[in-house]
């Protein structure tokens, strides 16, 4: 379980400046089911609608505290490293499974997309009411 994540976190790509291995998870290690501390989904849920366009990597992570998980984005669905557009990092208050159908995952989660030069361009919620979506242009 280990293995895939210090892979993820440490591909980056010559040209841009993502230092994905530098950004600190709240826990390295997520058992499934799971659910977020009370107190954790209230930090989550007090800031996530502060988040604003054109935010940094550092100033997500000063409003939101640290995330569960950081992902690679891609330009197509199964590419290449060159092919890396930005990244996503994962907040995650609820889930039944790490992998399986949407119904299985039953997840609750807030992602947060950025490009390469680390400036926030979209969001995405799953099952958390009331957040105000970050489209992207």
């Amino acid at each position: 379980m280990m293995l895939p994540l210090i892979a993820l976190l440490s591909c980056r790509q010559e040209n841009n400046t993502m230092n994905l291995e530098a950004i600190k998870l709240f826990q390295e290690h997520i058992n499934d089911p799971y659910i977020a501390s009370e107190k954790r989904k209230a930090v989550i849920l007090d800031n996530m609608n502060k988040l604003e366009k054109n935010m940094t990597k550092n100033q997500v992570i000063q409003l939101m505290t640290y995330p569960d998980e950081v992902n690679l984005t891609y330009k197509f669905k199964r590419s290449k490293p060159e092919d890396v557009i930005g990244f996503s990092l994962v907040y995650l208050l609820k889930r039944n499974v790490k992998s399986g159908s949407v119904i299985e995952k039953n997840e609750q989660l807030l992602r947060i997309h950025f490009d390469n030069s680390e400036k926030l361009l979209c969001t995405y919620s799953s099952g958390i009411k009331g957040f105000n979506v970050i489209e992207k242009e």
